[in-house]
Parts: C-alpha cells; structure tokens; sequence
C-alpha cells in the first residue's frame, strides 16, 4: 500500500509541476484566470504592465496583442499569486465538500496507479479494486484525508513534528486495516512478516519512514494547492453532484463490508441467517469475490514475503 502511496504522491508532484509551469507562462504574459482574479481584487493594477513587451499573434484568424511582463513584474504576480492562496488557507478550512473530493481522487487515482504497478512490476493485469461497486481503492483515500485532517491544523509546524506526526499516522492507519480485515473477515491483503524489521504483520519500521516523508511532502507542497484549487462549493450543482457522490460511495463501502463478511462467514461453512445476507450469498458469492478481488484472500494465510 505505502509504495503505492508514494506513488501517488509523484503523480501529485507531477501535476503540481506542470500547473506550477503553466503559471509562470501565464505570469509571464499577464493572463489566465488567477491573473484576472488578482486583478479584479486589486491585488495587482495595470502597473504590471510597466516595462511589458508587446507583439502581435494570431489564432483562428484573429490578430490580438499579447504582453511579455518584465521578471520584475513576474515576482510581484508571483507573491500576489501566494498571498492570494494564503488568504484563502487561513480564512477557509477543509470541510466535507473539499474531504469528500480528496478521498475520491485518491481513491481512484490509487486504483490506476497501484494497476499499471502491478502489471510493470509483475507482468499481470489484474483486478485491484477495493469496493464491490466503481474503480475506488478506498484505503488511498482514507490514508489522504486522515493526512489532511491530522496535518492541516499543524501544517506550518517544523517538519521534523510533521515527519513524526505522519509516520504514527501511516502505522495506525496500516495496523488498523490490516487487524480489521483479519479479524471481521478473515480477509489479507499485505503482510510484512518476511522482512527484518517488522514491527506487526501489517507495520514495518521502513514503511513508517516512508510515511514520514510522504506526510511531510503532502503538507508541504500537495495539500495546500489542492485545497486552494478545490475551493469551495459555489453552486447549487456542486452541492447536489457532491452529495449524490457521498451517498453512493457510503452504500458501496456499507455493501462491500457485508460482502467480505459474508465471504469470511462462508469460508467458516456458516449459512446465511437472514434475506439480506442470503441476497449477498447470491449475488456477490465467491466466485465474484475472486474475481474482483483478485489480490485478497480469505481465510487463509499470504506467504511471508513483502507485496
């Protein structure tokens, strides 16, 4: 999971690079929409324009100027740019709207990575999905918000207390949801007994270094943008679109957790003891388990070498 993690964490870093990239072409010509909203609050005048080199394009048949600001001018657009982000950050902070966003791209972009990885490193393509229902892999998306919700109210602290903060995070976050899927369903997904400095079966002392640096780089560098280019809700739809997403990922946690209880239950030879279990008998029975669960097992024991 945790290799995974930092590899959504390059795919983060990766596309704060290129929107930080974008910027700087932007800041370079005075446009995009941050530059306009900077204007229209009054963060930035027309005085950026000052020393500006001006040329004549063309596009679809129309001719139109464009600037070249001066890199003196491209500093103050860049200090209005992170004050403006700051504003923002200190006067809004994350609630359900921006936490519900964060857990679903995770959790999907988890899915993607953690798939190409497999394939790359394997040479197998198979199912890596951890809901019953959609291309989620929520453990990604919890371990994102968990992060954010511990980190965000210390997140201009030293970063040795953020290193420290995240590593007890992740080794909580790991020994929990490798317990609970043992314990309530007989269910591994990892393990770490075969390396030398495992702490449980499901933490290990290389992993909570991992997780250090990974919670300090998503303090640092991911968290705050991704709030800052999430916002707020603005409208009604957002609203609407954000709690029909809410509701259906909670069903599909909610039928995914009796689909592995079941499938535990079954592996016990215990029938089902009522229609809502006998329907998940039915229709999510083992055959179904195996097939969109293909890197779990059930009621039995991993082999004792890191996955």
């Amino acid at each position: 999971m945790l290799r995974i993690s930092i590899l959504i964490l390059l795919v983060f870093l990766l596309a704060r690079g290129i929107a930080a990239a974008v910027a700087l072409y932007q800041d370079k010509h005075g446009a995009g929409s941050s530059f306009k909203r900077m204007l229209r609050q009054g963060r930035i005048d027309a005085g950026v324009y000052e020393d500006a080199v001006w040329s004549e394009v063309g596009s679809g048949g129309r001719r139109r100027l464009r600037s070249r600001i001066s890199r003196e001018q491209q500093r103050v657009i860049r200090r209005a740019r992170l004050e403006m982000r700051e504003d923002f950050l200190n006067d809004n902070d994350p609630g359900f709207y921006q936490y519900v966003i964060i857990f679903l791209t995770a959790s999907v972009l988890g899915l993607v990575i953690e798939t190409v990885y497999t394939f790359i490193t394997f040479g197998i393509v198979e199912s890596r999905v951890g809901l019953v229902w959609g291309p989620f892999s929520p453990l990604y998306g919890v371990g994102a918000v968990l992060l954010t919700v511990v980190l965000w109210p210390i997140r201009k602290r030293p970063a040795w207390q953020l290193f420290f903060y995240s590593a007890f995070l992740g080794g909580i976050l790991e020994q929990t949801a490798g317990w609970s899927m043992e314990h309530f369903a007989h269910l591994q997904s990892w393990t770490y007994l075969g390396l030398p400095d495992h702490i449980t079966q499901w933490v290990a002392w290389r992993f909570l270094i991992m997780w250090g640096v990974l919670g300090v780089v998503w303090c640092r560098v991911i968290m705050p943008e991704m709030i800052y280019r999430i916002g707020g809700p603005t409208t009604r739809r957002q609203r609407v679109l954000v709690a029909l997403l809410t509701a259906f990922i909670s069903l599909d946690i909610v039928m995914t957790v009796a689909c592995f209880w079941r499938a535990g239950q079954r592996s016990e030879g215990l029938p089902p003891r009522n229609p809502f279990e006998a329907y998940v008998d039915t229709h999510f029975d083992d055959d179904f388990m195996a097939r969109t669960f293909e890197n779990m097992v059930v009621g039995k024991d991993l082999p004792t070498a890191d996955r």
